[in-house]
């Protein structure tokens, strides 16, 4: 059963375009995620990934977040995003390979709705935490 309760994502090479598609799509203006020069200016690696960069590693991951559902039998059309935080370490940066695991950390029941409380920690190819994220799932009935 505790195999069940864990999602490891495959290793998930951090692109330049991806970030700036990602900043671009919420309005994001800082430099910081467009141009190398200008991160690398900053004392940056390279681009940097915005602060909620990690859930593209969740959905377009080749083990993303909807190979979990299945296994837990969650419907994505009955699931509800309840709330989500951050716990930042290191940046992310362009080049970065990142690796994440997912882990149920408990069920509960209320009110004909299970909520899945969740925590995903995210290393680099340094193995260093980069973020942990804390998420809440809603099964609706």
């Amino acid at each position: 059963m505790k195999e069940e309760m864990t999602h490891h994502y495959k290793p998930f090479e951090i692109e330049r375009g991806k970030i700036k598609t990602f900043a671009k799509v919420l309005g994001l203006k800082n430099s910081n995620y467009y141009s190398q020069e200008e991160a690398q200016r900053q004392g940056y690696r390279d681009v940097v990934a915005p602060p909620t960069f990690p859930t593209v590693i969740e959905y377009t991951n080749d083990h993303d977040l909807y190979q979990f559902f299945d296994r837990l039998q969650l419907h994505p059309e009955k699931v509800l995003h309840g709330e989500q935080s951050y716990e930042y370490y290191e940046e992310i940066c362009a080049g970065d390979t990142i690796s994440a695991t997912l882990t149920v950390e408990r069920i509960e029941e209320k009110r004909n709705m299970t909520f899945y409380y969740l925590k995903t920690m995210y290393c680099n190819q340094f193995n260093e935490l980069t973020v942990i994220c804390m998420t809440t799932l809603i099964k609706m009935p």
